[in-house]
């Protein structure tokens, strides 16, 4: 009697693999995957171009890096007050129609980049970009949170962080080729890529909004701003995670500038910091999200919190390539941690009704860094050095790293006792 032959050691590798990959992608549902994937799309062409906007307009268009970084920041201005009623087009008219409109008009202002030839035209640009942008995300994150169950939802906004920071690896080095050959390519790029995701949406995600009853729906017609009486702990949330995200803009408006005072090849350097830091997450992350799991969410955002620390002093104090490498892990290692536990608690505190608008206002933080720190950055940088700039960064973290922990474990006892935090909507 004739054995079937055994499978080959490749075979079975190969198998394994599959298997695996059948496993992961039936986790989570088909819309989560939809938007890892223009998620990814999206910031590949976002990284190729952010990190050089200021070089570009001081270099290409003659403009100081106040000015330059104050395009950056004035945008996050106007996004700021837009916020406050951005998620309530999600939470009226549904996912499906913001998620369709919001990148056919950064389609339109990318293409006007291109054509772009004074520091004022992106004052205008980036401005109407960001609005889009801001349409765009809490949309996003509510209808992640509208299909997937709440035990699940920490690996689905990890999965979301992995194309963000998959992103982030291989943008900086695109963004350095394409710069040096013709800085306009990247403008057209990340078009083809709003343009790409109209018709991805189009095609893939179907409305997701929950269904109310009339009484509710009119309601939450009326109610476009939360009101600060009822939803503090949201708005308390939002001033606590504003620091993070003045580190984060460190990166992508000063620290070209601050590398450059002490590397001849800056933006070379800059390029691989930003690419190992996108590896490590973009390897790690969801390793580091079902092993932090067992921990409470305080705990973890406390962690987060003290590992930006640690990364604003090295970068203040000890500006050696090697030793950056070390500050580049801890960031790496904070955003693993703090981005997916921050936005679970946000889908945790929000009703169903007003969810696109909790993402919406608890986005104002990323307003609130973008519009502060690259002027108050530069300013700083010039007038004091790299040391008052990043020292005083991480302490700022330590302070607000207390309260948050206290904050959150408020919000998160009084979820778990039953008790209604707040009412369902407030006007």
């Amino acid at each position: 009697m004739n054995k079937e032959p055994e499978p080959s050691f490749l075979s079975r590798v190969t198998g394994r693999i599959r298997n695996t990959v059948r496993n992961v992608r039936n986790r989570y549902h088909s819309i989560v995957w939809v938007h890892f994937w223009l998620t990814l799309s999206r910031c590949i062409t976002g990284f190729m171009l952010y990190p050089y906007l200021v070089i570009y307009m001081t270099e290409q268009l003659g403009a100081s890096a106040v000015a330059a970084a104050g395009a950056i920041s004035f945008p996050s201005f106007i996004a700021l007050f837009f916020k406050l009623w951005a998620g309530n087009l999600s939470d009226r008219f549904g996912r499906r129609p913001v998620l369709l409109f919001a990148p056919l008009m950064q389609f339109c202002v990318l293409i006007g980049m291109i054509f772009a030839t004074e520091v004022w035209h992106f004052y205008v640009l980036l401005t109407l970009n960001g609005l889009s942008f801001n349409l765009f995300l809490p949309a996003e994150y509510a209808q992640i949170a509208d299909v997937v169950p709440e035990e699940k939802r920490t690996e689905a906004y990890s999965l979301n962080n992995i194309a963000i920071n998959i992103g982030a690896s291989i943008g900086p080095l695109l963004g350095i080729a394409a710069y040096q050959l013709n800085p306009t390519l990247i403008f057209g790029a990340e078009a083809m890529v709003a343009l790409f995701t109209v018709a991805m949406v189009y095609v893939k995600i179907p409305e997701t909004l929950p269904r109310t009853d009339a009484a509710s729906t009119v309601q939450t017609k009326q109610s476009v701003l939360l009101g600060l009486a009822s939803h503090w702990p949201l708005y308390l949330l939002i001033l606590l995670t504003v620091p993070i995200y003045m580190v984060e803009m460190q990166m992508n408006s000063t620290l070209p500038l601050y590398l450059k005072e002490h590397f001849v090849d800056y933006l070379l350097v800059y390029g691989v910091l930003r690419t190992v830091t996108g590896v490590l997450t973009a390897v790690l992350q969801m390793p580091v999200t079902l092993w932090s799991e067992r921990w409470k969410s305080t705990h973890v955002i406390f962690a987060g919190y003290l590992l930006l620390v640690g990364y604003g002093l090295i970068y203040g104090f000890a500006p050696f390539f090697w030793v950056l490498l070390i500050a580049e892990f801890f960031w790496a290692m904070s955003d693993m941690l703090l981005a997916p536990r921050l936005k679970k608690v946000v889908s945790i505190m929000a009703e169903p009704r007003v969810r696109a608008r909790y993402f919406s206002l608890f986005d104002i933080n990323l307003s609130l860094g973008k519009m502060t720190a690259p002027v108050l950055g530069s300013v700083v940088l010039v007038s004091y050095g790299g040391q008052v700039l990043f020292g005083g960064l991480a302490a700022l973290l330590l302070l607000t790293g207390l309260f948050q922990l206290l904050l959150i474990s408020r919000i998160l006892a009084v979820k778990s006792s039953g008790r209604p935090e707040t009412p369902e909507v407030a006007g």
